[in-house]
């Protein structure tokens, strides 16, 4: 019985040193898709002013998303075990289906052309001349981050039988967003402005009862943050740039 309950207590010590690693493998493997979701009322007015989107060249996230430690503590007694680990994560690009930049762009054209007064044309390929009015957008900062418990109750049965079971959850999503945006015409700055938010995605109320659910959850909160923290900015945006070239002349 001492012999089981001091190889229980090593493979316990020795599995969360090497869990790490094996989190950070499992969520590298997984992918997730941004979403964007109308809801402002859609214009059918007459169209104002044009105003050309320039490429946004730079999602400013880094690539890998990845996992660390953030906490550890168990709970041993004579024939029960309890153990949890907890993980801080961070989104990186690599994980979702397409990059931040293409997001960005297309809600920015999907929110501006329903709901505003005015035109955005995409202006990718940079053939607007400069004589019309162009949207320089440079995201600033993009960070999101989530969380994990892992948790591991270990019981010693009859013949040093060990009876095992998980219960693992993730936390909520944190999003920090900020977006430079500036209005040009004839090489002249007319506009610029930052928006930012941050935002807090509410947390699943799933439990697993394997790492790769839990890894799964986590990262869709996370993507679910960003994708809801792009939204608030882009429809701030939106409001704004209609405002501000409506007070300009032709």
């Amino acid at each position: 019985m001492r012999q089981t309950y001091l190889i229980l207590l090593s493979c316990i010590v020795f599995c969360a040193c090497g869990s790490t690693r094996d989190m950070r493998m499992e969520l590298l493997k997984m992918r997730s898709n941004l979403f964007y979701e109308m809801t402002t009322p859609e214009y059918y007015g007459k169209k104002g002013k044009t105003l050309y989107l320039d490429f946004i060249d730079y999602s400013n996230l880094a690539y890998y998303s990845d996992v660390k430690r953030d906490g550890w503590y168990f709970i041993p007694a004579i024939v029960y075990f309890e153990e949890v680990v907890k993980y801080k994560t961070s989104l990186g690009e690599g994980s979702l289906n397409q990059t931040y930049r293409e997001f960005l762009t297309e809600a920015l054209l999907a929110e501006c052309n329903s709901s505003r007064t005015f035109s955005l044309i995409d202006n990718k390929e940079e053939t607007a001349p400069d004589s019309v009015y162009h949207l320089s957008v440079k995201v600033l900062q993009n960070e999101t981050t989530g969380k994990m418990k892992i948790k591991t109750k270990s019981l010693l049965w009859f013949d040093g039988e060990v009876i095992e079971g998980n219960a693992n959850t993730s936390g909520e999503g944190n999003t920090n967003l900020s977006i430079l945006i500036k209005i040009k015409k004839n090489g002249e700055c007319l506009f610029e402005k930052t928006y930012t938010n941050i935002y807090n995605q509410y947390a699943s109320a799933k439990t697993h009862y394997d790492t790769f659910g839990v890894n799964e959850d986590c990262l869709n909160t996370m993507t679910a943050s960003l994708s809801n923290a792009t939204k608030a900015l882009v429809e701030n945006i939106s409001q704004e740039l209609d405002l501000v070239l409506d007070s300009f002349k032709q």
